[in-house]
């Protein structure tokens, strides 16, 4: 394959899988909108070839216990908001210094732990069912995405590696020691960002509480530390064209027929994207594409379920809102509202 045909295959690959992803997710009924699509980028963003079935297998079981970490801080301290906010600062501290820990490299056990702290807790202090309920629902996305990147791998093969392309990497850990004490300050100034913004939702619980902290999770993820001060500019600019393209999308799938329409303007968003993050590679504006793709997908994605016209949410989705308004009290609405929980109602 031609050098200047790799990046184009790879845009294809990572827009192709998180349209399957989505559309796969929204059809089955995914209850958070979106989180399939989410995963197939995250990992199609780190890994440069098709995960190992040992290698995917020890992907979904880091993903299940996360989330069963989370779950487990969650509703031991549900109640006592103090400890509840260290713990969970915590497990954000332990996921950013993960990353940093990487030397520049991404880190998927990293990026799962984020995953997980960000959303499984805005669940479970509602109600434990919800709390669980999110794990499996992690643990079963992640086999879906896992499933689309295989099959988007074998139809768009990605190209062997160049000899001495990665190479460069290796010298990264020898610099560690002299910016080891820097990246301190750095990972706790990340916790002081995402973790005010989890207890506003865990306060004022919503739908989109999930695009928001999953895209600020993403964005510190990839963010670079010489941008300095643009950083904020540049996760609203991702928050900004993520919402205003999911915005432009959903105005399409409304006036379309719904099965076309969905997949049409996932694969176009998804495919701006996908060439804006092979083309800006690890320079500051690759924060802002995949921050702004995750925003597109979830935003987009949770749109999409609230639409009559698809088989949205399962029986199991039924009896697992029914049993979660019995646990906080019969309240019709759920925690997120009518229109979330009960998409179809």
């Amino acid at each position: 394959m031609s050098p200047e045909m790799r990046p184009h295959r790879a845009a294809l690959r990572l827009a192709s899988a998180t349209t399957l992803a989505l559309v796969w997710g929204t059809m089955t009924g995914e209850p958070l909108p979106g989180l399939t699509a989410v995963l197939a980028a995250q990992i199609l963003v780190v890994l440069a070839g098709p995960p190992r079935p040992r290698q995917a297998a020890t992907l979904v079981a880091v993903i299940a216990g996360t989330g069963g970490v989370a779950y487990a801080v969650a509703a031991t301290f549900a109640d006592r908001w103090l400890m509840l906010t260290a713990a969970l600062g915590l497990l954000f501290f332990l996921g950013f210094a993960m990353r940093e820990r990487a030397a520049g490299r991404p880190s998927l056990p990293a990026t799962m732990l984020l995953n997980a702290t960000a959303v499984v807790p805005v669940l479970t202090v509602q109600a434990d069912v919800l709390g669980a309920g999110v794990v499996v629902t992690l643990a079963s996305a992640a086999v879906r995405a896992i499933l689309v990147i295989w099959l988007l791998h074998a139809l768009f093969p990605a190209a062997p590696p160049e000899e001495g392309a990665g190479r460069p990497a290796v010298a990264a850990p020898a610099s560690l020691p002299a910016t080891q004490h820097s990246t301190a300050p750095r990972t706790l100034a990340k916790v002081a960002i995402v973790l005010p913004a989890q207890l506003f939702y865990l306060a004022q619980p919503t739908a989109l509480a999930f695009p928001a902290l999953l895209g600020l999770v993403t964005f510190l993820s990839a963010e670079d530390p010489a941008a300095g001060r643009t950083q904020l500019l540049i996760l609203l600019l991702g928050n900004l064209v993520g919402s205003a393209a999911a915005a432009a999308a959903s105005v399409v799938f409304d006036i379309g027929p719904p099965l076309p329409a969905l997949t049409l303007m996932a694969l176009l968003g998804s495919l701006s994207f996908a060439r804006w993050i092979n083309s800006a590679g690890q320079r500051p504006g690759g924060a802002v594409a995949l921050t702004g793709l995750v925003t597109f997908l979830m935003l987009f994605g949770l749109s999409a379920s609230y639409r009559r016209a698809l088989p949205l949410y399962s029986r199991s989705g039924h009896a697992a809102s029914a049993a979660a308004r019995t646990t906080t009290g019969n309240r019709d609405s759920g925690p997120f509202g009518r229109e979330f929980v009960v998409a179809t109602g």
